[in-house]
């Protein structure tokens, strides 16, 4: 993974202060989830010290990898992530503004860029890879962590070289309510994302500047038959693009592999683009997510490797690490922007074995309308009040008023346009928020590609009625026109959206029957250990959250989160993770080594799941 800082002096004239520097170092490095041994450091100031782009990585020195700081002449560049073709950073380099090149470039990325006049920072419209920013009164300062850009703007206001972390605790709503955020806000104060292709100029003596690039307006819904056939294509020959990168490696792509749309699509582009992969899959024997990705993998004569979950010996319990311990990995690895719910590697040596997934394969389905089965204006304005105002009950009247200016702005939007707003809200805080901390996750061991989530991929996308992707009929034209051998095996789930109750045409209904969708069916099928609220796991998360830091009862309804802290209680398991992840943020505790004596717990394993 690479890392980077910039800061400009606001006042003409005025350094950047040595002890600010300092701090933004040692910040940068306490804020990366990587041991400081495995990090490299360069960095660029300007002649006059007020303008300063710092950079560190524990990527190795690898052909197919960037420098960290490419020599612009007048300054130098660096970037996350990855360009669709590596000639584009001469490019970012020569460029006289970020914003009238990005557009044009495939590849999953974001820029940093400094000279002598200040510096720029820019996202890519899916912004997996994210700038955060903010301002002192002396200082503004931007970088790929937020951590460190706030402990940065820490150091200036306060002098300490170590400063605690302001935590925004009303902000930390959106976290009970999802866990991840759905608006630009982070857990520290006055630190914000930078918006989905946008670009960031911060000059000495002038104010800061955010532009923001417009999205591709999509047209009409097309007819059957050729305007159909020429978008799809349209959409496939990007899609074909954006695989070409992970060819360069010379080694099969691993790739995550389910039983679900997104990854059999991309199993079918590595197919057809020629680029060789393994494929891996994680759960039980039985659970339809191994049975279909096994199937898939046979199909297409692709090496498989199922990882099964670890069980006692006598396959009565799962074994799993101590929550205090996921929590504390998440919280540094996210930045407290994702729950302890979610799963995210851990650290390992970097190695050059590229990987991919299905991740982001929802845009190419319509973001937030792919599952919303009432697309009338009420069933829209419902789930805007969803994404913004659900699990209210475990909030305190404070807190809930958070969220007000959020959903009215949305809401509002939603009236004109409400599939568009469904649509641009997951690419925005669903792609845009939730997934940079399992991407960050990856990136720090080995290269990951998106090619679901490139550049031009998704403004071909977005080209698209979101209504028409809604109905999965492009994707699943998609895997007709590259990969026909896999047109007509099963989902795991559920159907295809277009064919969800009957078949296109009446001579498909073979077809159609076929393709059926796979549902849980054995003891261990669907089986999800985070879900269950049994000892002893509620025990310890009982006691993190009931009594730690007082401070959350002022963001969450006590009582309320402690009914669901009882054996047996009924559903919100995502609550009751959200809240601990927080309870752990608020502690401080991620910021110390933890113990290396918390023991696992054996959580029970049903002894039959119901069909």
């Amino acid at each position: 993974m690479r890392s980077y800082l910039a800061i400009v002096a606001k006042h003409p004239g005025r350094r950047i202060a040595p002890p600010v520097l300092a701090t933004a170092r040692t910040a940068t490095v306490e804020g990366l989830p990587v041991p400081a041994e495995n990090l490299k450091r360069q960095e660029w100031i300007s002649p006059h010290g007020d303008i300063a782009l710092l950079a560190w990585s524990n990527e190795p020195k690898h052909e197919l990898l960037p420098p960290m700081l490419i020599d612009s002449g007048a300054g130098v560049v660096g970037y996350c992530g990855y360009l669709g073709d590596p000639a584009e950073e001469e490019l970012l380099a020569a460029a006289d503004r970020l914003d009238t090149r990005l557009d044009a470039f495939g590849g999953v990325f974001s820029v940093f860029r400094a000279d002598g006049t200040g510096f720029e920072a820019a996202t890519s419209i899916a912004r997996v890879c994210p700038v955060y920013h903010t301002e002192t009164a002396d200082l503004a300062i931007a970088g790929s962590r937020a951590l460190p850009v706030h402990l940065t703007a820490r150091a200036a206001r306060t002098g300490q070289t170590r400063p605690r972390p302001d935590i925004d605790l009303l902000g930390l709503q959106v976290m009970v309510r999802h866990g991840f955020y759905t608006n630009d806000e982070t857990p520290f104060r006055d630190v914000r994302a930078l918006p989905a292709a946008a670009t960031l100029t911060a000059r000495p003596g002038k104010p800061v500047r955010i532009d923001r690039r417009p999205a591709p307006e999509a047209g009409g819904r097309p007819a059957r038959g050729r305007a159909a056939r020429q978008g799809v294509t349209a959409l496939a020959e990007a899609l074909l693009e954006a695989a070409r990168p992970l060819g360069r490696h010379g080694e099969p792509i691993m790739l995550g592999l389910t039983g679900g749309r997104d990854s059999r699509i991309m199993a079918a582009l590595l197919h057809t683009a020629g680029v060789p992969f393994t494929a891996r899959t994680r759960g039980f024997s039985d659970d339809p997510d191994v049975v279909l990705a096994t199937r898939i993998a046979g199909i297409l004569g692709v090496p498989h490797e199922v990882a099964l979950p670890r069980e006692d010996s006598g396959g009565r319990f799962q074994q799993v690490g101590h929550p205090l311990h996921r929590a504390h990995h998440v919280i540094r690895m996210c930045e407290g922007m994702t729950s302890a719910y979610e799963s995210v590697n851990g650290f390992a040596p970097y190695t050059m074995t590229p990987k991919t997934s299905g991740s982001g394969g929802e845009t190419l389905r319509g973001g937030f309308l792919y599952d919303q089965n009432d697309i009338s204006p009420e069933g829209i304005r419902r789930r805007v009040k969803t994404i913004f105002c659900s699990a209210d009950e475990f909030l305190t009247p404070e807190a809930r008023e958070r969220s007000r200016p959020h959903h009215e702005e949305w809401a509002e939007r939603a009236r004109a346009d409400g599939p568009g707003v469904l649509d641009t809200l997951y690419l925005h805080y669903r792609t845009g928020r939730w997934l940079v901390g399992s991407h960050t996750a990856t990136v720090m061991n080995w290269p990951f590609y998106h090619p679901f989530l490139d550049n031009r991929v998704v403004r071909a996308a977005l080209e698209l009625p979101a209504t028409w992707r809604r109905s999965e009929e492009v994707v699943f034209r998609i895997i007709e026109t590259l990969t026909p051998q896999l047109r007509d095996l099963p989902l795991e789930g559920k159907r295809w959206g277009f064919e969800r109750t009957r078949p296109r045409r009446i001579l498909n209904r073979g077809r159609w029957h076929a393709r059926a969708a796979l549902l849980p069916s054995g003891r261990t099928s669907g089986f999800n250990w985070r879900k269950q609220a049994v000892e002893p796991l509620l025990g310890v998360m009982r006691e993190q959250i009931m009594d730690g830091p007082a401070e959350l009862f002022d963001l969450v309804d006590r009582a309320r989160i402690d009914e669901t802290l009882t054996p047996g209680a009924q559903g919100w398991a995502m609550q009751r993770w959200h809240v601990y992840t927080l309870s752990v943020l608020l502690s401080g505790r991620w910021r110390e080594p933890l113990p290396p004596d918390l023991p696992g717990l054996d959580i029970p394993i049903p002894s039959a799941q119901p069909r």
